[in-house]
């Protein structure tokens, strides 16, 4: 499994599950979201469980495992409590790579200057459409430059 580092988007909750204990926890400016080694997103990872070594992450994955098998069975919820806890379990068995120093403050110079960008497309009046206003804002700083 790997974590990978995303910016919070404003659609985001506010509070959110993690995946590897089971606690709700407050979104900051950056998530670190949890994928298996096929790819599939598992959830999020709270900023207490993402400093364990891998092996006590893997470890808190089959404990809160086990504790969603002993939860009884609905069959109106999807996934079901029996089937998350079988992917905790299956996935729980992978490695977990962990982002390095230069992928956390890459991601962090990112989200400020999204922000920035953000904030600057306010200030001019940009608010439709991001991607095309955006283009339209550099263009009107290139004709600046000129």
């Amino acid at each position: 499994m790997k974590i990978h580092l995303e910016r919070t988007l404003a659609t985001c909750p506010k509070k959110l599950l993690c995946t590897t204990c089971g606690q709700l926890f407050e979104a900051g400016k950056l998530r670190a979201l949890l994928y298996s080694d096929h790819g599939l997103l598992q959830g999020d990872v709270c900023h207490d469980c993402i400093k364990l070594k891998s092996s006590e992450i893997r470890n808190q994955m089959r404990d809160r495992a086990s504790l969603l098998l002993q939860q009884p069975c609905e069959s109106d919820c999807r996934p079901t409590a029996h089937e998350r806890a079988l992917e905790l379990l299956e996935v729980a068995q992978e490695e977990v790579k962990f982002p390095t120093f230069y992928h956390w403050w890459f991601k962090k110079l990112t989200v400020i200057s999204e922000e920035s960008q953000e904030l600057e497309a306010a200030r001019l009046g940009l608010k439709g459409c991001y991607g095309e206003e955006r283009s339209r804002l550099q263009k009107m700083l290139e004709d600046d430059r000129e």
